[in-house]
C-alpha cells in the first residue's frame, strides 16, 4: 500500500526526524559505518523506502541511487540483493531508469557472476522493467552473454519461477498521464463525444474515458504481461472514482495464474484513489 503526505505526518512522532532526513542519515551512515550489519540494514532500509513513490524524490536528493550501485558492485550478496530490489521498484520512475541504464553495465556484471537465485530473479524483472519503460531498445539492453546466461539459468536452475516459460515476472506497473490530446484521439475513434470528455468542462471535471482506460490495460496484457499472443476471454471490471486528466495515474496489472487459461488482476491509481480495478481470464500462448 502506498503512503500519502498526510499518513506520513500521522505517523511521524512529535519531535521526531522526517522521512526525508531519516533518508539522508541512512545515506550518509552507509558511507561512514564499517559494521557489515549495519551496513545491511542500512541497505534493507533504503530498498523498502525505494517500494513506495511518494520516497522517490528523498532518495534522489540523498543520492540513494549511488548507495545501491556502490552496494551491487561489493562481494556482499545481501548488500547486493537489497539494491538490485530497491532498483527494480525505483525503475518505475523516470530520472532513477536513465540512471540505470548509465550503470547497467555493473548490473549486468553481477548477473552474469551471480549464483544467488533471487537476485537473478530481481535482475530479470529489473531488465524486463527496464525495457517496458521505452528508454532503451531490446538490442541495447539485451546483449549476447546476458541471453546466454539466462538459457544457462533456465537450464540448471531446480527452481520454479526460473524455469517457468512466463519467466515469473508476476507485475507489471506503467505510468501514464492523460492528456486532452489523448481524449479527443479516442473519442475520433469511438465516437463517443460525450461533453465530460471535452473542453466545455474545466480541465479539473473531466473524465477520462472509461474504455480507454480499460485499453491501456489490454495494451499492457497483450505485450507485456503475459504478452504477445495473449487473447481476452473474460473481464470483470468496476469503475470506482474519475480518472482525471494531466495527473500520474499508475496501471497495474498482476499475474495471478500462469496456465494455458490465465488470470491477471488490474488496477489503476491516482495518487492515492484506486478509479479502475478488475480481473481477467486470459488465453495465453504457452
Amino acid at each position: 500500500m502506498f503512503s500519502s503526505h498526510k499518513h506520513l505526518k500521522r505517523k511521524t512522532p512529535e519531535g521526531g526526524i522526517d522521512r526525508r532526513a531519516f533518508i539522508g542519515h541512512l545515506v550518509d551512515e552507509y558511507y561512514t559505518s564499517t559494521n557489515v550489519e549495519a551496513l545491511e540494514q542500512v541497505t534493507a532500509n533504503l530498498a523498502n523506502f525505494a517500494y513506495d513513490p511518494i520516497n522517490w524524490p528523498h532518495l534522489h536528493a540523498a543520492d540513494a541511487l549511488d548507495v545501491f550501485v556502490a552496494s551491487l558492485d561489493t562481494q556482499n550478496p545481501n548488500l547486493q540483493l537489497h539494491a538490485v530490489a530497491a532498483l527494480c521498484n525505483f525503475c518505475l520512475d523516470t530520472q532513477a531508469a536513465r540512471f540505470i541504464l548509465e550503470n547497467i553495465a555493473i548490473i549486468r556484471s553481477l548477473f552474469l557472476r551471480t549464483e544467488h537465485t533471487e537476485i537473478v530473479l530481481h535482475s530479470l524483472a529489473l531488465h524486463y522493467q527496464l525495457l517496458s519503460a521505452e528508454l532503451t531498445t531490446k538490442q541495447e539492453l539485451i546483449t549476447p552473454d546476458l541471453l546466454q546466461r539466462v538459457q544457462h539459468w533456465r537450464q540448471e536452475s531446480k527452481d520454479a519461477r526460473i524455469l517457468s516459460s512466463q519467466a515469473k515476472l508476476q507485475k507489471v506497473e506503467v505510468i501514464k498521464r492523460f492528456t486532452q490530446q489523448d481524449l479527443e484521439t479516442f473519442s475520433q475513434f469511438t465516437g463517443d463525444f460525450n461533453h465530460i470528455h471535452t473542453t466545455q468542462l474545466p480541465v479539473s471535471e473531466r473524465r477520462v474515458h472509461g474504455a480507454l482506460l480499460n485499453a491501456v490495460v489490454a495494451g499492457i496484457i497483450g505485450t507485456k504481461l503475459p504478452g504477445p499472443g495473449t487473447v481476452v476471454l473474460e473481464q470483470h471490471f468496476k469503475f470506482l472514482k474519475p480518472c482525471r486528466l494531466e495527473t500520474d495515474t499508475v496501471i497495474t496489472v498482476r499475474l495471478l495464474k500462469a496456465r494455458k487459461i490465465s488470470s491477471v488482476e488490474y488496477e489503476c491509481r491516482q495518487h492515492d484513489d484506486v478509479v479502475f480495478a478488475g480481473t481477467a481470464k486470459l488465453l495465453t500462448k504457452i
